[in-house]
Order: structure tokens, then C-alpha cells, then sequence
């Protein structure tokens, strides 16, 4: 039977790019597997060194498909389309490791998450050309895909940069668009080229998705069109002084008067308060876990009175003791009962005594719910909150990471340790003094203070995941059998119990 035309060009093609472009690339594909894969990347003078069998360049492609799948088809061709959910664990084999950082809004709750492949592959992707963005573009979307990031977005935002020169790919259609923010960055391609990055926004405005800028030169000829499509302009704090970011954003403003202002890259608290005094209306950076140089650290009276009935709780005291406890502290006696007739507990009639609460909720439910108590009472700050999220995902994340080589009492201890991990930075106390007040297991306070014993690579795993810290990563998850798709999976349940803890 002949050939249709449509069969024939597409032949030729596949020819042409198997003869031409997957010969020119190999060195290209080489450093790029190297980067996901943590091997050392060929030095890059070998990049321009004669021509290479295509053989090697088929390779390269392979590896890189291995290590992070960009749905190519036989044929060469890139799919750009959805691809099936498959079992995680079969999936976790071929993916890499995605990370997040929170974003929160003027309130300083998380409004939502900036999400990232591993940093250092981030700064040197971004630095490269335009072949090599694309493919990292589609490996960070392939995984978010996979992991079903749309779960956590009926209220919140995912943060999903792009390089420009993915503007017009398949690619970006490949998750649905309800919570979606593509932030875009002025790659060099677009540099001399406005009107592409103009229609590129465009299309994807067309498809729902909203739309956010970086690191833009507003006052650059053809540029003011762009912002005024724009949803987000994200100002980098450590890259600009504060007056010239000001600047920008009032340029920004006049060009587009809803748009909204994201600084990243905020490292301290006190970054943080000068960017409050700005209309910025989300903040993203590592200042809500930083830990600062405490000279005079504070207790207040309503975080030692749970710490006491932690360790009461902990020691097994009788129902009668923690009941007296209780009374002493009208305000935690109030939340001990609502929380005892909430509709989580699924009790089918109210219990109207401490002594009646006590019994019903038993020693692992109330030491969990004291251990969060602890975010919440005393002298709260706005961002305890945010603050006491970060802590839930690291306690989760460690409590599911574990859950297939340790038996449940070590998890229920795991998550202990997730969650006090972040109890120096909600105390201003340096985490020795914290844990003089608290009785704990041996394992939980080395992993605590050392970083050392059975429980760390569970904490240092989650931890790594809120840090795009790529270095340890895989070595970490391979420390407690799990492999890079379990890893992203298990990291979005953990996010998504957290939101619903907290609600």
C-alpha cells in the first residue's frame, strides 16, 4: 500500500532530526543527565569537539529519559500531551525529585507554593540554551503532573516558572490551568524579541492559566505589552536594592494596575518586614524557618504549661493528674473539649468532663494534639501559622517515609520529630535549651540536635524538600528505600493533610 504524504513527511522528520540534531547534542544530553543524575558532567570544551555518532546522542537521550521521562515517542517526536497515571512506585523509578517552597500571603498564611526541580539544576538549566530549558521545562511539569499537584490548589496557587522559549510547546497544556501561575523569565531568546514573549503570554492567558514575570526589564522597548498581560511580576529582594525594586513596581502598577507583586528570595524575617511595608501581596523565601541569634530567649507561660503536659502525657501519668493539669489552664481545658467533640473525633454524643475527654482521645491522640497546641498557645505571632504548616509537612512526610520499614510506634515518633524541628524557631530558643523542657526518646533527641541516628535521614529528607537542597537528596531517599517518584508523592499527601489538619 502506498504511503500517505502525511506518513512520508513525518518519516523524513524523524530522519532529518535523528541525522542532524540528535548528532549535535550528545555532549549537550550528556551534561544535562549529569546534572539530574549527580554524575560528573564532561568538561564543556568537549561539547565542540568533531561530530559524534548519533549512536551516542540516541544514548544520552536514553539516559536522560531514564532519569527523568520526557515522553518521546519512538518516532522522536515529543507527545505534549497528559500522560496515564501509572502505580506510584512503578512511576517513582523513573522520576527526579521536585521541591517547594511556601508563598504567603499579606495574612502570612500560605497562599501557596513555588515548586522547583533540585536548585543547583535550576541556576545551571536556566543558564543554558534554550534546548536544554525546554527539557528541564518538561521534566518539572511531567512530575508535577504525575504527582497530581492540582489536589492542593482548590484555595491556593502553584508557582511554575518557564523559560520563554517554552512558551509556544505542548508542554504547557499538560496540567490543567485552575490554580496554575507560569512564571515566566526573560531568557536570551526573547531578549531582542518582545512580540514573541507578548504572544506567548497571550496563548496561554487564551488557555486559563495565569501569568507572572521575572527578573523583566519593564523599561525595555516592547515590554510594557507583556506586563500588562501579566498576573504576577516576582521581584527577586537579594538582586535589586529596595528603592529600585519600588520603582518597578510603581512602573509596573501604571502599566497594570491589578497586577500583583511576589518577592522572593527572602532570607530573614527582617527582609521580610521591609517588604510588608510594600505592596507586595505575596512573600516567598526560606525567612520562615530561619533561624536567627537569639540573646535572650523567651518561654512564655502558655508553651511551658503543654510542654509540662507533654511530658506528663509521656510519663503516664494517670487521667486524674493531666485533668488537674488542665484545670490550671482554663483556656487549654476549653480547647481539649471542643477538640474532644469536634467532628474529627466521630464521637456519636459529647463528653462534658476533662476526665470524660482524656479517655476518649487516649495517650497517642492527646500527645499529637498537644504537640501542635504548642504552635498555637502562649504569645502567637502572624506567622506561627505558616510556620506550624511547614512543621505538619516535615511530621507527615517523615511519618509516611517510614511507614514501610518501621513499626507504628516509631513512625508516631517520627512525626514527633518533624513537627519539634521547628520548635527553636517558634520559641526563640535555641533547640538544646527547648528540649531540657520536654522528656523525649533518645533517637528523636539525637536526630534533633545531631542530625545523627535512626530517625535523621527520615527529617533530613523532608527538610531537603522544602530547601531544594538536590545535593543529598537521592542518597537520602535511598537511605530509607524509597525512590524519587515515592518521594514527590508521598511529599504532596503530606502537603495536602497539612492544609486539612489546619482547616
Amino acid at each position: 500500500m502506498e504511503r500517505r504524504p502525511a506518513q512520508i513527511r513525518r518519516r523524513r522528520f524523524v530522519a532529518h532530526f535523528r541525522a542532524n540534531v540528535l548528532v549535535g547534542f550528545p555532549a549537550m544530553l550528556d551534561r544535562l543527565v549529569g546534572m539530574f543524575s549527580g554524575r560528573k558532567a564532561p568538561p564543556l570544551e568537549e561539547a565542540g569537539r568533531g561530530v559524534v555518532a548519533s549512536s551516542r546522542g540516541n544514548e544520552a537521550f536514553a539516559r536522560l529519559n531514564a532519569v527523568a521521562p520526557l515522553a518521546i515517542h519512538v518516532d522522536g517526536a515529543c507527545a505534549g500531551k497528559p500522560v496515564e497515571r501509572t502505580d506510584r512506585d512503578a512511576v517513582g523509578e523513573r522520576k527526579t525529585m521536585v521541591c517547594r517552597e511556601a508563598v504567603l500571603g499579606r495574612d502570612q498564611r500560605v497562599s501557596g507554593y513555588g515548586f522547583s526541580l533540585r536548585s543547583e539544576v535550576n541556576r545551571r538549566v536556566r543558564a543554558s540554551s534554550a534546548h536544554i530549558q525546554r527539557l528541564y521545562d518538561e521534566v518539572l511539569v511531567r512530575n508535577l503532573q504525575s504527582m497530581d499537584v492540582q489536589r492542593l490548589l482548590e484555595h491556593r496557587l502553584a508557582f511554575v516558572a518557564l523559560a520563554a522559549s517554552s512558551l509556544d510547546k505542548p508542554l504547557v497544556e499538560v496540567l490543567p490551568p485552575a490554580g496554575i501561575v507560569y512564571v515566566i523569565g526573560q531568557d536570551p531568546q526573547f531578549a531582542t524579541d518582545a512580540q514573541a514573549l507578548r504572544d506567548g503570554l497571550a496563548r496561554l492567558k487564551s488557555l486559563g492559566y495565569q501569568v507572572g514575570l521575572q527578573g523583566v526589564d519593564i523599561d525595555r522597548p516592547g515590554m510594557p505589552p507583556c506586563v500588562e498581560l501579566a498576573d504576577f511580576l516576582s521581584l527577586d529582594i537579594g538582586g535589586s536594592s529596595i528603592p529600585g525594586i519600588a520603582d518597578q513596581m510603581r512602573l509596573a502598577a501604571r502599566l497594570a494596575p491589578k497586577i500583583r507583586f511576589l518577592a522572593t528570595n527572602l532570607r530573614t524575617l527582617e527582609e521580610f518586614g521591609v517588604c510588608a511595608k510594600l505592596p507586595f501581596s505575596h512573600f516567598q523565601g526560606p525567612f520562615i524557618t530561619h533561624r536567627e541569634k537569639w540573646d535572650a530567649p523567651r518561654m512564655d507561660a502558655g508553651r511551658i504549661k503543654v510542654l509540662e503536659l507533654l511530658n506528663k502525657v509521656r510519663g503516664f501519668a494517670e487521667v486524674t493528674e493531666l485533668a488537674a493539669l488542665f484545670k490550671q489552664a482554663p483556656a487549654l481545658s476549653f480547647k481539649l473539649l471542643r477538640y474532644a467533640n469536634s467532628p474529627g473525633v466521630g464521637l456519636t454524643h459529647k463528653v462534658g468532663t476533662l476526665e470524660q475527654a482524656l479517655m476518649v482521645l487516649g495517650r497517642l491522640k492527646l500527645y499529637r494534639w498537644l504537640t501542635l497546641l504548642l504552635f498555637t498557645s502562649g504569645e502567637t505571632r502572624e506567622l506561627d501559622l505558616a510556620l506550624l504548616e511547614n512543621a505538619l509537612v516535615r511530621a507527615r512526610l517523615a511519618e509516611l517515609a517510614g511507614r514501610e520499614r518501621l513499626p507504628p510506634e516509631e513512625r508516631d515518633e517520627l512525626f514527633v520529630t518533624g513537627v519539634f524541628s521547628l520548635l527553636d524557631v517558634l520559641m526563640d530558643t535555641p533547640m538544646e535549651a527547648v528540649l531540657q523542657q520536654v522528656s523525649l526518646p533518645a533517637a528523636v533527641q539525637e536526630a534533633l540536635l545531631n542530625r545523627a541516628g535512626k530517625y535523621a535521614p527520615y527529617l533530613e529528607l523532608a527538610i531537603a524538600c522544602e530547601q531544594s537542597d538536590g545535593a543529598g537528596m537521592e542518597a537520602l531517599s535511598e537511605s530509607v528505600g524509597l525512590q524519587a517518584g515515592q518521594v514527590n508523592g508521598l511529599h504532596i499527601d503530606a502537603l495536602l493533610w497539612a492544609q486539612q489538619v489546619k482547616e
